[in-house]
């Protein structure tokens, strides 16, 4: 009885432990045609905007006026944030997967849909739509 037990046991924590495996609800693919200023600005603005305003040493800036033209156009060190066609060459996307720049925002990853959409844009030419 004790071996039906611990069998039981170890079935149901299994399944307990991989129940939580994939919490996420299934993704929402990215709109077919995503626009500059009605998806990813608002991703900014919601995401983004606390800390990317212009102030010192928060570039780039990604406040409504500006966000489009501080991520296309070169720094003055020479950096560009966005590689029109090119995502996973662009330094805003490294950093909001985290991958070779610091993860952004800082407080926690984007969710999988709201990155599709800027990699969309992105790689579809990253309009200023």
């Amino acid at each position: 009885m004790k071996k039906v037990f611990q069998y039981i046991l170890l079935v149901s924590s299994s399944f307990i432990a991989t129940s939580c495996y994939n919490d996420e609800l299934p993704l929402e693919p990215a709109p077919a045609n995503v626009s500059y200023k009605n998806d990813v600005q608002k991703i900014f603005d919601k995401n983004c905007i606390g800390c990317h305003k212009g102030a010192v040493n928060t570039e780039p800036n990604l406040t409504t006026s500006n966000s489009f033209t501080a991520l296309t156009t070169p720094t003055t060190e020479g950096e560009i944030f966005v590689v029109p066609g090119d995502a996973n060459g662009s330094i805003l996307y490294q950093a909001l997967i985290g991958k070779g720049a610091p993860q952004m925002p800082p407080n926690g990853a984007l969710s999988a849909s709201k990155l599709a959409v800027v990699e969309k844009w992105i790689n579809d030419g990253a309009l200023n739509n």
